[in-house]
């Protein structure tokens, strides 16, 4: 998957036209459409969770600093990484798509470009001005994820909606 914007999955699946005259689409076309909202959204999910938790290990390290507990990182990952702090944001689906390995890596370089490994291995080497400064920018890209993932959930809802009122029209649809 290329970065160049006129190929990446987001853009044709964000574009406008993506929904326009969807009535005049084969079945096929649609499915191929609501699949690819679908990887987006996985895509993105995964990429959020990883922003999220790089986010949340800074975090720990700025409330150490600030008199938190003083335990080493490395014992306390687990309770770190922990959901409590974040509201399940599920529609109540099953995933259906898995990842392909190179749009994991294309979340984590995303990622590292923010922060590096060295930072997340060791945040304890960052001055505090540095530690806010990533912290800033994981929240930040974090929420422009979201953001993303929203206007690609109002796509996918466009398009099962017109997958439902074709099934609805025709039930033997579902069956092919």
């Amino acid at each position: 998957m290329s970065d160049h914007p006129q190929n990446r999955r987001i853009d044709r699946v964000l574009d406008p036209a993506y929904v326009d005259g969807l009535g005049s689409l084969s079945l096929d076309e649609v499915r191929a459409r609501r699949d690819d909202c679908l990887a987006e959204r996985e895509h993105l999910s995964l990429l959020r969770r990883l922003l999220q938790g790089r986010a949340e290990i800074l975090k720990a390290e700025a409330e150490r600093r600030a008199g938190g507990d003083q335990s080493p990182l490395v014992d306390r990952l687990s309770q770190i990484l922990a959901d409590d702090d974040h509201p399940v944001t599920s529609r109540g689906e099953a995933v259906r798509v898995a990842l392909p390995e190179d749009e994991m890596l294309l979340a984590r370089r995303r990622v590292e470009r923010l922060a590096s490994d060295a930072t997340l291995s060791d945040p304890s080497s960052l001055d505090d001005d540095q530690l806010a400064s990533t912290i800033d920018a994981m929240v930040e890209e974090e929420q422009h994820v979201s953001d993303a993932r929203r206007e690609v959930i109002v796509v996918l809802d466009a398009l099962q909606d017109e997958l439902k009122r074709r099934y609805k029209d025709d039930p033997t649809l579902s069956l092919r």
